[in-house]
């Protein structure tokens, strides 16, 4: 097989991110937020609108590539000589780009190159702006240029029309007559399915990847429906097919300039592109990994990186200064990364500067800190005390005949409960694993878990926003169950000036707590383990031993310590948020879909990881309390 040097889409994409990061790519460097492709593809169900696209165009050729380069780009230009033809994923390799647009679809000397892409689109609303505007969703209000949430993905496509361009050039193809049209092809809000349970027609299974880059490399998506579904599905796809050329135009000359600087670096012996570092590395996906020392961050930063504590972790630092001109950057520059090299002094009058002061004087004295209401806040909250969780997914296809894609799916909930001060925590849950549409199911079962009466907590407002949208949705699709409609509406806030029942221990802990560990993060994620690792009392409790595991002299964190299960000869676990969606996905449409065994373990590891976070919420709260009675005893002694 020959190695061929190329620019791909994605290398395109992470270089205009950071150029640097093209160097780390091409190289292989480790990365942190990398996923397999059937992952990908299950997650979101992009795997079920990358399907659907391709039965539109029942005549399509699949360019498959097992071995190497040379077979795909021969098969496609071979193909693309022909007058009419419709492509899956051609291989197109001009002047050292490389790209495989979704689909082609050659009509004489038309054609339509066209990406699918898991975004929602309404052509409803879209119409609306053109009719009373002239402009449409991608383009800025303000000068009608293309606007920044879209810009990114217009590049993209404007490096897949440009190398295109040139292929169709060296095969003497670019006469002028020759029409090139960019297409995206969204799911459409305006267009709600016509199928129930469309999802179930679909199955995706895990194959050998492909030599080349591929949105179907390593995965067979399989249609199950008979003819009669097909022929509907083909007749209300839900999906938009929205002509960006114009949008394309615009970029295009941009396109060619950085295309040309990213191609210097790689076509003569990849060299880095240096640039200069800045407050957006602390973003930087290249970092080390168990498996692999090599460290784009630390190579880019030297020794700056080894400072503790560091600038970048100083809550909201970017904003100091302004965010065009942050005060971070000149100190970076000046080499100054250490979160004590800023004088307090200079940090604004604003909503996040409370909390960069408390950060700066209790990681200089490396101890907790709990406001002086707090204590208040505690005693306020009436017995039983509940914490929730909720896991939710928004596939890019309906759930549910007659309703839109993407809306929101609450397949699971976890629920700790206090009864009365000083008992242990009791545990109650729901997991929906069928393929019926789940939320007001979900929200009868919460009802009768939680009542009317007491104090429930959330962390962060999700829960809230999942409660408003089962509400919003019993209106919508008719469903009747009049108390549990009461219940929502007396217990979430349902309008924008409406009120809450629900007590967001998110919202309490950027007010009230801090701790040196947490640096400038307040997920539970890392609150938890802050609290954990330095409070040895916790790991006493009777309902808490399980979690106390040791790595070494290290103290795991409660999720690390969560165990694994083998499926299909993997070790797997959940420790966050994504992959419990995943796994969900994995339950109803992925290879376990038919595997009751597979399904239970799924099933089980769900479940303790849902049940983590309300531990979590219990343990920051018992916690909290231990702070304050802390604090309460200090200060009697101070007054003997």
């Amino acid at each position: 097989m020959t190695e061929i040097t190329y620019l791909s889409r994605f290398d395109y994409k992470t270089a205009k991110s950071c150029a640097t990061k093209l160097y780390y790519r091409k190289q292989g460097y480790p990365r942190g937020n990398r996923q397999d492709n059937y992952s990908r593809m299950l997650s979101d169900g992009r795997f079920i609108i990358a399907k659907t696209a391709r039965l539109l165009y029942p005549d399509g050729i699949a360019i498959v590539v097992d071995q190497s380069f040379e077979q795909g780009i021969a098969q496609t230009q071979q193909e693309l000589a022909k007058e009419n033809v419709v492509l899956f994923e051609p291989v197109i390799f001009a002047n050292y780009k490389l790209i495989r647009p979704d689909i082609l679809v050659k009509r004489g000397d038309r054609i339509e190159l066209i990406e699918v892409r898991v975004k929602a689109f309404n052509s409803e609303e879209n119409a609306k702006l053109e009719q009373a505007r002239g402009l449409n969703i991608f383009r800025s209000k303000r000068d009608r240029s293309v606007n920044s949430l879209w810009r990114n993905a217009i590049e993209e496509m404007a490096f897949q029309v440009h190398t295109l361009q040139e292929l169709l050039v060296q095969m003497g193809q670019r006469s002028p007559n020759l029409e090139i049209i960019p297409h995206f092809m969204m799911p459409d809000l305006a267009q709600p399915t016509a199928i129930d349970n469309l999802a179930d027609l679909f199955k995706i299974t895990k194959t050998k990847s492909q030599a080349t880059p591929s949105s179907f490399s390593g995965v067979d998506v399989q249609f199950l429906g008979d003819q009669q579904q097909l022929e509907q599905l083909r007749k209300h796809p839900s999906l938009a097919l929205v002509n960006i050329k114009s949008e394309v135009a615009e970029l295009l000359p941009r396109v060619v300039s950085n295309v040309q600087t990213y191609l210097n670096s790689i076509v003569d012996g990849l060299e880095k592109i240096e640039t200069p570092i800045d407050k957006g590395c602390k973003n930087c996906e290249y970092r080390a990994s168990p498996h692999d020392d090599r460290d784009g961050f630390k190579e880019c930063w030297q020794e700056l990186a080894e400072v503790e504590p560091h600038i970048l972790d100083l809550y909201h630092i970017g904003r100091v200064g302004g965010v065009r001109t942050p005060l971070v950057n000149e100190m970076i520059q000046q080499g100054n990364v250490s979160m004590f090299d800023l004088p307090p002094e200079l940090l604004e009058e604003s909503v996040y500067r409370a909390r960069q002061l408390v950060q700066l004087k209790h990681t200089s004295e490396n101890s907790e800190w709990i406001s002086g209401q707090l204590p208040e806040i505690l005693t306020r909250c009436k017995y039983p005390l509940h914490f929730i969780d909720f896991e939710t997914s928004r596939l890019a296809i309906a759930p549910n005949k007659q309703m839109p894609p993407f809306e929101r799916v609450a397949f699971q909930w976890s629920c700790h409960t206090i009864p009365e001060p000083d008992a242990e925590p009791i545990h109650t849950d729901w997991l929906n694993t069928s393929d019926q549409f789940p939320n007001f199911k979900f929200a009868r079962a919460l009802m009768e878990q939680l009542g009317t009466k007491g104090t429930i907590f959330t962390w962060a407002p999700h829960e809230n926003a999942v409660l408003r949208d089962i509400h919003n949705q019993m209106e919508i699709y008719g469903y009747e169950d009049p108390e549990l409609k009461q219940w929502l509406r007396s217990t979430a806030q349902i309008k924008k000036k409406g009120k809450s029942k629900l007590k967001d221990m998110y919202a309490i802990t950027l007010e009230h707590y801090f701790h040196p560990l947490m640096k400038a993060r307040t997920s539970l994620k890392c609150v938890l383990p802050a609290i954990w690792k330095t409070n040895s009392y916790l790991h006493e409790l009777n309902w808490l031993k399980d979690y106390f595991k040791k790595e070494g002299d290290r103290i795991l964190s409660p999720y690390e310590a969560l165990p694994n299960l083998e499926i299909s000869d993997r070790s797997v676990g959940i420790k966050e948020g994504t992959e419990a969606m995943l796994a969900y996905q994995e339950i109803l449409y992925g290879q376990s879909r038919d595997r009751p065994d597979l399904q239970a373990k799924w099933t089980e590891l769900l479940k303790q990881y849902c049940c983590l976070d309300t531990l979590a919420m219990v343990v920051i709260w018992l916690h909290w309390h231990y702070l304050a009675s802390e604090n309460a005893a200090d200060q009697a002694l101070a007054k003997i």
